[in-house]
């Protein structure tokens, strides 16, 4: 064993033990962060924060490239640095986040990439009922987008999204938004790189305010993909949607929507799906110390395979999160979706159907703050898909422990 994985094996060790060894207490643990206007008062910018972290993680993958057999397991390191910024002013509100993850695996070094997030949202809030939104998410990850694509696979994603919503006649209000998503695939990653694209939509949404933190909505739009590989997947898409927005109760808060799609191919009928879709979320707090949240969604994915340009993917995610006490916190979440695809494709014993999949999993995980700004936690999710393709079966396992530093 050579000096640097013995290191890393004994940094593993260390961490395990400062997991299992921590010991709750009642004290309750504000959050870490540096108010900059207390520092310098000549800001003038009351509630001006930022709070810059770094957590060091090591975990256990049972199969890294997610692969039906032959299944290579490795440790990894990852060295996570970042920060969140809050800025208020007056109405309006600035927040910005940023966080980078350095890996590093111990025997499939080839593997070793840094990853990449960037969260911003700027809210523009004019007396008189006038709001604009600036949100911008970027990604550069190895981790696969999607249900369709398993195993280690460089993209990057950028989303940004400016809205403008105007609120009238006290329950009224109605909104314009227009959402850019680019998708780049790595350049040595094969076919993947006909999924590269630019889309665009446009919408316009009538909210209907039926109590004071709550909206019914009711939403018309447009989008269309230029894809750069190939232009035969560019398709245009017409949806109508309607749902609620806020709270539902004064535990309850949700912004789920379900409509109906027509996508529409510019060449052909290969990818066209007329259908409904839903998405968005269901919160319950029960209690202070309690959240339970379901995430839902039905889209139409892009696929990567010629005779199946696209596919209907179905998810939803339970999760829910418990203080023990003020300084210890339990989570659980249990996930599954399928994947339906549109055309026939052909099986390794030459027979043709059409694929369908299962993907599910579930994970636990537990967090303990020593200090306000000292905190360790450990985690299992064992993820599996099913497919009636069984050379898309596979199975993984991850267990991982955490130590994080915020200032």
């Amino acid at each position: 064993m050579n000096e640097a994985r013995a290191d890393r094996l004994g940094f593993v060790r260390v961490l395990l033990a400062l997991s299992l060894l921590v010991v709750p207490t009642l004290v309750p643990a504000p959050a870490a962060a540096v108010d900059l206007n207390a520092m310098w008062p000549d800001l003038g910018l009351p509630g001006f924060k930022i709070t810059p972290f770094i957590s060091e993680r090591i975990e256990y993958e049972s199969n890294i490239f997610q692969a039906h057999s032959g299944a290579q397991d490795d440790g990894i390191s990852k060295t996570i640095p970042g920060f969140v910024l809050e800025l208020p002013i007056g109405r309006h509100k600035l927040d910005l986040g940023f966080r980078a993850e350095i890996l590093r695996y111990f025997n499939l070094t080839g593997q070793d990439t840094e990853h990449y997030f960037v969260l911003g949202n700027l809210l523009l809030d004019f007396p008189g009922g006038l709001r604009l939104n600036f949100k911008e998410d970027f990604a550069r990850t190895s981790d696969p987008p999607g249900t369709e694509l398993t195993g280690r696979l460089g993209s990057s994603t950028n989303v940004f999204t400016p809205s403008l919503e105007y609120r009238f006649a006290q329950r009224y209000a109605i909104g314009f938004e227009y959402v850019f998503t680019h998708v780049k695939f790595d350049s040595d990653t094969g076919i993947v790189q006909n999924l590269d694209r630019d889309e665009h939509t446009f919408g316009i949404t009538g909210f209907y305010r039926i109590q004071p933190k709550t909206d019914l909505l009711l939403n018309l739009g447009y989008g269309f993909k230029d894809f750069d590989g190939d232009t035969s997947r560019d398709v245009k898409r017409y949806f109508v949607t309607t749902g609620v927005r806020g709270e539902i109760s004064s535990r309850i808060s949700s912004t789920f929507r379900v409509g109906y799609e027509v996508r529409d191919p510019n060449r052909g009928d290969v990818g066209s799906y007329s259908g409904y879709i839903i998405g968005g979320d269901f919160v319950w707090k029960p209690t202070e110390r309690t959240r339970i949240a379901l995430i839902t969604e039905r889209s139409v994915q892009e696929s990567i395979f010629q005779s199946n340009f696209a596919y209907i993917g179905n998810q939803a995610t339970l999760s829910a999160e418990h203080y023990l006490t003020p300084k210890l916190l339990v989570s659980a979440r249990l996930f599954g979706g399928t994947s339906d695809y549109f055309a026939k494709a052909g099986k390794t014993d030459g027979t043709f159907t059409w694929r369908s999949d299962f993907v599910g999993g579930v994970g636990v995980g537990i967090e303990y703050t020593i200090q306000r700004w000292l905190a360790v936690s450990a985690d299992y999710t064992h993820t599996r898909r099913d497919s009636n393709f069984d050379n898309f079966d596979f199975k993984d396992d991850i267990v991982g422990a955490k130590v994080t530093l915020s200032f």
